[in-house]
């Protein structure tokens, strides 16, 4: 390396040094602003940035601000920098050139003016400012957390006393739950169980006390103890506010979680299982089932359902298989049975449905399942899937014929290398591929009867002139061979399988290419009447005009609208005499709006503190609650999906079929329907 490269590189390290230090340093920067109102949020904003800004401290980034910041060199610092790590090659005489002219340039170059202070300092001073302003703010009270935007917010050390009301609320959970009793004074929110109980003990001098839940209003009469006492059951989120005839009110949000219902899950097998009829290797099956619960579960058992028949003539037999159930603690249970093929008493053509059933120990039914899968013994021509049809699953080979006889030759030759058990799985999976191939060309033909030839020799085609149908002969003999062929496959008889595949494809190549059956619309040749075109009655044509239907009513919107106005009306009243009561109506509205929403409980809390602060500290409160009531009725804009109104009803069914291609029209590629 010559001199002139050496010194070359020592300048780009030196700029990139300087570079890597800025860029950190300007994300520390940042970093601290956002951690003055948002500590956690300070640690990703500061690592976002330098990541981001460390791809302007690559070589190759440092080389092009060094040509930007100095325009005479005349890219001379790139074509060195590629010069060295090989990305241009030159003779040595042009080399040693470049490298003398870029390491004079190198010498003149103001590394300071590549890379500025400015950005740096600039964040260093916002967040200098913004530290300023929260210490200066921070003597005003204690700072509080709002847990949806993580953002501080004060609450003044100087605020009135709270209501003459004192409040002890007990919450007793559910008695199978197991949980223990929980008492607050004077509490915020209330949070419990669905079904827990309720119990309030109120204290004040005031004659009368109306405890209002949800809507319904009840009046509490003073106990010889000289509280008020109510005892309610808590079913769904809502509120509670407590008034006194003295003018105090007190307004609590209930936020009630519902007992989740138990996680069921079929451990083993975990798939649909496809025997062939009277296969002797199969003896046992083991199902085994597991159960979570968050309080204790009650019960757990494996139902099942038996399918017999085919056509119209199916019967189903519903049944329990014992399990043996084992208790790793109340909440997690697991259960096991195993049974053979004659035990399940199946037989060619029947299926078992089968899921595990759990249920916890609340009142009522607590029960859920799991996942349901099959076993099925194989039939000639059975299909299965889901509510008996066939799997909407698809490829791009799943009705080619043709790529079934390469699957299944391919298979055949793998057969001495491969274990017996995946030979025998792999040769089930193409019997199900033969099985839906069949199934397209069966429905193609519009259904199976008992005797084709009868239905031949009587259809409307052949009553035309035609005096043979040979196309649907021939796609009958196509079915029949596919029924033979997943026969075979499923007995894992590839070999014969092979002949009943190829049978196949040669009499569907017969039906499509001679008599081409698929494409005859009309049952004889005729010619339309060209001269009755446009020769209707056109005496009660109109013109169609469609009307818009009007937008729903938003009613959310309505309220949260309501609510802002509210806000910025008593943000511009801080010093009235009426202050502290209208605050405390507008956190009864907030809440009243949509108990269950965290953001309109926060809203309501931060009203009722506003309204026990001093006239300097409410302005941050009354901020911040209007900060999230606008998030709400930003939210409450936005509305679902407006659904497209059908312009003209009489092609709704040609509209839908356009829009889901797999459920209708003809597959041009796999030759059956898509």
């Amino acid at each position: 390396m010559s001199p002139d490269e050496r010194f070359i590189r020592d300048t780009i390290d030196a700029a990139r040094r300087r570079a890597g230090l800025l860029a950190a340093a300007e994300a520390a920067a940042w970093g601290a602003a956002v951690a003055a109102i948002w500590p956690a949020g300070g640690a990703i904003v500061a690592l976002a940035l330098a990541v981001w800004r460390s791809r302007a401290v690559t070589r190759g980034a440092v080389v092009r601000a060094l040509e930007r910041a100095h325009p005479d060199a005349r890219n001379v610092m790139i074509t060195a920098h590629e010069l060295s790590n090989g990305r241009m090659v030159a003779k040595p005489a042009i080399r040693d050139r470049v490298f003398a002219d870029a390491a004079a340039r190198a010498r003149q170059l103001d590394r300071r003016r590549a890379f500025s202070l400015t950005p740096f300092v600039r964040a260093l001073t916002l967040a200098s400012i913004v530290w300023i302003v929260v210490a200066a703010r921070a003597p005003l009270g204690t700072m509080t957390r709002v847990p949806l935007f993580n953002r501080l917010t004060f609450s003044t050390s100087t605020a009135t006393a709270p209501g003459a009301m004192r409040v002890t609320a007990t919450i007793q959970p559910p008695s199978y739950t197991g949980l223990a009793a929980t008492t607050l004074v004077d509490p915020s929110q209330l949070q419990a169980i669905e079904g827990s109980t309720l119990s309030l003990s109120i204290e004040s001098a005031t004659p009368a006390i109306t405890v209002e839940q949800d809507g319904a209003s009840r009046t509490l009469a003073r106990t010889p103890d000289g509280r008020f006492t109510s005892r309610a059951e808590l079913t769904k989120t809502g509120y509670l506010l407590i008034t006194a005839d003295t003018g105090a009110r007190r307004l609590v949000p209930v936020v009630v979680s519902p007992d989740a219902l138990p996680a069921v899950k079929l451990t083993a097998p975990g798939r649909d299982l496809r025997y062939a009829a009277g296969n002797p290797s199969i003896t046992n099956i083991a199902i085994e089932a597991r159960a979570t619960d968050d309080f204790g579960l009650k019960s757990l058992a494996l139902r099942y359902t038996k399918v017999s028949g085919s056509g119209e003539q199916f019967d189903f037999q519903e049944g329990e298989l014992p399990l043996r159930v084992t208790q790793a603690s109340g909440r997690d249970w697991t259960g096991s049975v195993s049974r053979s093929l004659a035990e399940l008493n199946l037989k060619d053509g029947d299926m078992l449905v089968y899921r595990a059933v759990a249920s916890d120990a609340r009142p009522g039914d607590g029960s859920a399942s799991s996942d349901a899968f099959f076993i099925e013994m194989s039939t000639l021509g059975a299909t299965a899937g889901d509510a008996f049809t066939l799997p909407e699953e698809e490829t791009k080979y799943a009705l080619s014929q043709q790529m079934l006889i390469m699957k299944t030759e391919r298979l055949t030759q793998q057969r001495p290398s491969m274990p017996a058990g995946d030979f025998n799985e792999a040769a089930q999976n193409l019997a199900v591929e033969q099985r839906m191939i069949r199934a397209e060309f069966v429905f193609m033909l519009g259904g199976e009867i008992e005797d084709e030839d009868v239905e031949a020799a009587q259809s409307n085609e052949l009553q035309e002139g035609r005096l043979q149908n040979r196309g649907q002969r021939d796609l009958r003999a196509a079915t029949v061979a596919m029924s033979q062929a997943e026969k075979l496959l499923t007995g894992a008889n590839t070999v014969e399988a092979l002949v009943a595949e190829r049978a196949a494809v040669a009499a569907l190549q017969r039906a499509f290419s001679k008599d081409r059956y698929i494409l005859r619309a009309l049952g004889a040749r005729s010619q339309l009447d060209q001269t009755r075109r446009l020769t209707g009655n056109l005496s009660q044509a109109a013109d169609w005009h469609r009307v818009p239907p009007d937008p729903a009513a938003n009613r959310r919107l309505a309220q949260l609208d309501d609510l802002l106005r509210g806000i910025s009306e008593l943000t511009a009243a801080t010093g009235t005499r009426d202050w502290r009561s209208r605050a405390l109506v507008l956190a009864e509205q907030a809440l009243r709006i949509d108990p269950a929403s965290a953001s309109l409980r926060q809203i309501a809390t931060g009203l009722q503190r506003a309204a026990d602060m001093t006239a300097a500290a409410r302005s941050s409160a009354l901020a911040s609650a209007a900060t999230l009531a606008a998030v709400e009725a930003q939210r409450a804009h936005a509305g679902g999906t407006l659904a497209a109104p059908m312009v003209a009803p009489a092609l709704r069914g040609a509209f839908n079929d356009a829009l889901n291609p797999v459920a209708s029209g003809f597959s041009r590629t796999g030759g059956g329907r898509k």
